[in-house]
């Protein structure tokens, strides 16, 4: 019975959802073919809104405040293409990285790659708070 107890105390993990062939952006529906800028959000009820482009999925939380409760929040790494915790992700934006819809952002699991890409690109490393407060 404590078992049961603590199993239930325990916080929920939301994972990533894969990205399949058929699969569209939540914002703009364009397909999503480019994994290395891909987003996602995951609700309480794991439902995945999955995006083509991190600025979509910044877009998209903008114009659904408040309807939309976010369980998780996940990005790509640009250079693993694997899923990262958004609040583990080193952000970089640029004019000069071009993505899907032109977000222009990229996602690192590491801060000293992601300040070597920013300069690379004559970018910048950017908080995903600072990116949602514009």
């Amino acid at each position: 019975m404590l078992a049961l107890l603590a199993a239930g105390c325990q916080e929920k993990r939301y994972a990533p959802v894969d990205v399949e062939a058929s699969d569209g952006c939540a914002l703009c529906r364009m397909a999503i073919s480019q994994k290395q800028f891909a987003a996602q959000i995951v609700d309480e009820d794991e439902t995945a809104h999955k995006f083509d482009d991190i600025g979509c999925m910044i877009q998209f939380l903008k114009e659904k405040k408040g309807s939309v409760k976010p369980a998780a929040q996940y990005v790509v790494d640009y250079d693993s293409r694997q899923w990262l915790p958004i609040e583990k992700a080193h952000l970089v934006r640029s004019a000069k990285i071009t993505t899907p819809m032109g977000g222009g952002i990229i996602a690192f699991s590491d801060s000293a790659r992601a300040v070597a890409a920013a300069k690379e690109r004559e970018g910048q490393p950017i908080g995903f708070g600072e990116l949602m407060a514009k």
